[in-house]
């Protein structure tokens, strides 16, 4: 349980900090921490623990596959939230994914007051920005940071734990 917890503010806190430094996610991370998951997972419950990971690491990718394709976010964010999925298992991955859309509709919504030109974009267009600039767009790993750390102090006891499980 605690290794969880570990694991999981590790991998999002510094996928937050490249993501808001450098505005990317770097591969190192997403695959190393995939690698030493799924072994771990593997050596301490064989299949089990296995498919757990598997199960959690396609929920993260499949549930941020449509905004990616989208062009509403960036890969990294994608295979981030897979490789938390992969330490939460897939009750986990969807648990933190509706963490961190709250978490990113409000610092969405804060960065738009933080910006009136952008607010006034917003509402002339319909479009949030006019030009694809990646240190204009909100780094979303910080949203799946607070998502995280949401899930780690709810865990089963979130809305969503309880709306959708029970």
């Amino acid at each position: 349980m605690y290794f969880e917890i570990i694991s999981l503010l590790l991998v999002a806190s510094i996928g937050a900090i490249y993501d808001l430094r450098f505005r990317r996610i770097p591969n190192w991370l997403t695959f190393g921490s995939l690698a030493i998951i799924f072994s771990l997972n593997v050596f301490y419950s064989g299949l089990h623990g296995f498919l757990h990971s598997l199960f959690g690491l396609l929920t993260g990718l499949a549930l941020l596959s449509i905004p990616y394709i989208a062009g509403g976010m960036g890969a990294g964010d994608v295979k981030l939230l897979g490789a938390l999925g992969a330490i939460a298992g897939y009750k986990g991955g969807i648990i933190i994914f509706f963490y961190t859309a709250i978490c990113g509709l409000i610092l969405g919504i804060i960065w738009l007051l933080f910006n009136p030109g952008r607010l006034k974009f917003l509402i002339t267009t319909g479009q949030i920005l006019p030009v694809i600039d990646k240190k204009q767009k909100i780094p979303y790993g910080i949203a799946i940071l607070l998502g995280t750390i949401l899930y780690i102090m709810f865990g089963a006891n979130s809305i969503f734990n309880i709306v959708i499980w029970q």
